[in-house]
């Protein structure tokens, strides 16, 4: 199995799928994350000192376009019959490609543009709450995390303003040093660069900004920031309003703390706008109609829903991945990542000594035909 993870969870991703790939009996070349090789190469050699032959866990370090693109090219060569990755739509499409024609099994885990709809009769309290963990929480660097945030139309400037009280008062630094801390730095100077380029699809739309500017330096920071920006790459928390549907930033996922807000007219309205972009991965409800929560998760094309809690965060027990452009139906963690990692082998093992015809052997079973009078039929 080739094992190709991104760097925001480091340790938890690579052992979602390495765990369970030599559950099933596979060996893993791991390609690091180029972001964290020191971390990926202590829990290689941790797991090679707790016993693990050599040559079950194969670490490779370098970038995606070298190393990375080496590991899928040996699909081609028939020398690995598994992908399981964890990054971006794009190459995810093109690892999808190299073993759809090989007809080998692939693991994709992508993006997402995750939607959280916020209905009328919904706890104001918990949903701002929700909102606002899910937007920039981990300074919004999860493939879960919030991506439009829709408001029904009749609690849309209540629900903005009490989530720019909480966004205005946000406390940002490193939380190894300072308490309280909401969220830290961006991975690297390479999402951050990435981040800021994101943010041009809203700069450059008519999208009302409520809150933000760029990175964040000694004469260019929010009132709640602590430490000393030099020491990291941080980000304002951003916010943009009257978001609608024919606008670039409500399609394309914005990898760092921002949120896109949009504004519905009914249910149905929020309905059609969750299920508008490219994306499916993870959604989110706040209602406390049990209709409409019903509704929507019936209705919602994602691999994961949350009624009335936020869009982020994975269960161990339960199947993690997405549909549309966030990945190709596999899913991680709980039993089914089992089936990721193997095949059915269906067995007939016949002991009566004789040829036994699949669905063809009825020479015992007697047939009696019954007399009915269908004439009530009639």
């Amino acid at each position: 199995c080739g094992i190709i993870n991104a760097c925001n969870f480091p340790a938890a991703v690579p052992f979602w799928k390495m765990i369970p790939a030599i559950m099933c009996g596979n060996t893993c070349v791991w390609k690091s994350p180029q972001d964290a090789p020191l971390l990926s190469f202590m829990l290689t050699r941790i797991m090679h000192e707790s016993g693990l032959p050599n040559g079950v866990i194969n670490l490779v370090h370098g970038k995606g376009s070298g190393a990375g693109q080496h590991l899928v090219d040996a699909v081609d060569e028939g020398l690995v019959n598994k992908i399981s990755f964890t990054g971006s739509t794009p190459v995810g499409k093109m690892i999808g490609e190299v073993c759809g024609r090989n007809l080998v099994s692939a693991s994709l885990e992508l993006g997402g543009k995750n939607p959280l709809v916020i209905m009328p009769s919904a706890n104001m309290e918990n949903a701002v709450e929700g909102a606002y963990w899910a937007g920039f929480g981990t300074a919004g660097q999860r493939c879960t995390s919030l991506g439009n945030l829709i408001i029904h139309e009749d609690i849309y400037d209540e629900f903005i303003e009490k989530l720019m009280e909480k966004v205005e008062s946000t406390t940002i630094g490193d939380s190894m040093i300072h308490e309280n801390v909401l969220y830290g730095p961006m991975l690297s100077e390479k999402y951050a660069n990435d981040f800021l380029n994101d943010l041009q699809l809203c700069e450059k739309s008519s999208a009302r900004k409520l809150w933000g500017n760029g990175r964040i330096t000694s004469d260019n920071k929010p009132k709640n920031f602590l430490g000393k920006p030099e020491d990291g790459v941080y980000m304002w928390p951003h916010v943009y309003a009257d978001v609608t549907e024919d606008m670039a930033c409500f399609h394309e996922e914005i990898f760092g703390p921002a949120i896109t807000i949009v504004k519905a007219k009914d249910f149905e309205h929020a309905l059609h706008l969750a299920n508008a972009s490219p994306y499916g991965l993870s959604s989110a409800i706040y209602t406390n109609d049990r209709l409409e929560a019903y509704r929507y998760k019936t209705g919602i094309k994602a691999g994961m829903t949350g009624i009335n809690n936020s869009t982020t965060g994975a269960e161990a027990h339960l199947p993690f991945g997405g549909v549309k452009g966030s990945g190709n139906g596999t899913r991680e963690s709980g039993i089914w990542v089992i089936e990721a990692y193997s095949y059915w082998h269906a067995v007939n093992d016949e002991l009566s000594g004789k040829l036994q015809l699949a669905q063809m052997d009825v020479e015992d079973i007697e047939l009696i035909e019954e007399k009915v009078d269908y004439s009530s039929l009639t």
